[in-house]
């Protein structure tokens, strides 16, 4: 009987100290919240650039900025030398996805 109860204690004892220890390799998270968002230019926005350029002269007027309204909202912070035109550089720059 006393090697039954020794033998009790000593797995439960194994066992607590088993359940304490910190896993070697935590599995990757893909919480939103803890994974920063990526600072790159987002894939489809030269698309977008090139669609809003209606008369494909490389820059967008206020004009061709009316058809996506965030872009006519913010085109005089885009619009970086302040020559009343948005180039592709001041889009993408701009526009791109994650903090500025």
């Amino acid at each position: 009987m006393k090697t039954y109860i020794a033998f009790l204690a000593a797995a439960l004892v194994s066992t607590a100290a088993f359940a304490q220890q910190e896993p070697k390799d935590p599995p990757a998270s893909t919480n939103a919240a803890t994974t920063p968002p990526p600072s790159s230019v987002s894939p489809g926005l030269s698309e977008i650039f090139d669609k809003l350029d209606a008369n494909h002269d490389g820059k967008l007027s206020q004009e061709e900025a009316q058809a996506a309204p965030t872009v006519a909202t913010n085109f005089a912070a885009a619009d970086r030398d302040h020559d009343g035109t948005v180039s592709k550089e001041e889009f993408l720059s701009a526009f791109k996805a994650g903090p500025q």
